[in-house]
């Protein structure tokens, strides 16, 4: 029999991302007082995996004028990454003994990537992943969709909390739905 595979993502649907808490740290009231231009690096070069780490920081530095030492902005960058979502744990947690393999389905930076491996207790149960950091691309875009389906196929049920991507991932062909809490999802998934 084939393999089941949920696409999951990660970000507001098996942890809390919570960004303020970054650029609060680093000095800045709201994300509204960010510079335009770093919030498009992280976004469209960071994570894409075109710049690592070091090279972010440095474009943070020039961008900013902020004297940060590295392990600064990597605890202020790490703890956008929070809590898991109720349930999420123990339903992903369950899920391969229930037929379905989760498959992490995310744009993210590797910085963050490795927080959701340090803070997500069921990232055990977890398949893999597919990563704009390693892709090279961001969702809705067909190369995240695409790689998707060469490494794993085609997942039974794509689950995300942003509209705009359930839209994006409905029009390649795929079932999505959005995320609103872990018994929704069960259902959906079991019903």
């Amino acid at each position: 029999m084939p393999e089941k595979y949920l696409a999951l993502d990660i970000g507001n649907v098996c942890l809390e991302i919570h960004p303020e808490r970054c650029f609060g740290a680093l000095g800045y009231a709201s994300l509204a007082d960010v510079p335009p231009e770093l919030l498009h690096f992280e976004s469209e070069i960071y994570e894409r995996g075109q710049a690592d780490d070091e090279t972010f920081f440095r474009k943070f530095r020039e961008l900013t004028g902020a004297k940060f030492s590295e392990e600064e902005l990597r605890d202020a960058f790490s703890a956008i990454v929070c809590t898991p979502l109720p349930g999420m744990p123990e339903l992903v947690a369950s899920l391969p003994a229930r037929g379905i393999l989760p498959v992490f389905f995310s744009d993210t930076s590797t910085l963050h990537l490795a927080e959701v491996f340090r803070k997500f207790p069921a990232v055990g149960a977890v398949a893999g992943g597919i990563y704009s950091c390693e892709v090279g691309a961001k969702k809705p875009e067909p190369a995240m969709f695409e790689a998707f389906e060469r490494r794993f196929a085609r997942p039974v049920l794509y689950v995300d909390d942003r509209p705009d991507l359930i839209e994006g991932a409905r029009a390649y062909g795929w079932n999505a739905v959005r995320f609103t809490g872990a018994p929704d999802l069960e259902k959906k998934l079991f019903n």
